[in-house]
């Protein structure tokens, strides 16, 4: 896992196989409504296996045995065995998501962490049913109200025209920007604060 959420879907299934009148737990990894693919370690009595492969499953036949090795699980198998548990699923893709980007001071340049925060910003936007974006820009209280409000409107509409040259319809982007004035962390007057220095990426 990353500094940041990594969200996963494991399903887990109870069954009879033929032939067999033990129970056996099938328990299998897909990514989330977003994409992104997080791990799940499967701990029996007898040992572990780690899942962190999408569509990938383990199986538990034995409680006192180690779970069997991680195998490949073909989509048609997926959707017959667990098609109605993933279209109870709630539809998630309509709900906000939000990133921080970061400034260098007294610039609209991303700082190195934000840069490379950028291309999962753009895919999680692809991967959504409905583009709705929302690009707000803001500073720390360096420098004069007037010229923060500035600064906040370089940092959104740079931000704008990164996600635009990365595919990202422009009509899609409402841009806004607030200066000073919605720090997340409050400071006294030419103090510089990192935090504060920010575009809000907010995507639905």
């Amino acid at each position: 896992m990353g500094p940041r959420r990594s969200i996963f879907v494991a399903l887990f299934f109870l069954c009879l196989l033929a032939g067999c009148s033990a129970k056996r737990d099938l328990i299998i990894l897909l990514p989330d409504p977003d994409g992104k693919i997080g791990a799940i370690r499967v701990t029996t009595r007898g040992g572990s296996q780690i899942l962190d492969q999408s569509g990938y499953a383990v199986e538990v036949e034995d409680f006192n045995k180690p779970p069997v090795a991680p195998r490949p699980i073909a989509e048609g198998e997926i959707t017959g065995v667990f098609g109605a548990a993933l279209s109870a699923q709630p539809d998630v893709t309509g709900r906000f998501i939000s990133f921080l980007l970061f400034f260098e001071s007294d610039t609209s340049e991303l700082i190195h962490e934000s840069k490379v925060l950028l291309p999962e910003i753009v895919r999680t936007i692809r991967n959504r049913k409905r583009n709705e974006i929302y690009v707000v820009g803001y500073t720390d209280r360096v420098g004069t109200e007037l010229y923060n409000l500035k600064l906040s409107s370089r940092r959104a509409y740079y931000v704008r025209d990164l996600l635009v040259s990365s595919g990202i319809k422009s009509s899609d982007i409402a841009v806004s920007f607030h200066g000073e004035t919605m720090p997340l962390v409050n400071t006294e007057d030419e103090v510089a604060e990192p935090l504060n220095r920010r575009v809000e990426v907010i995507a639905r």
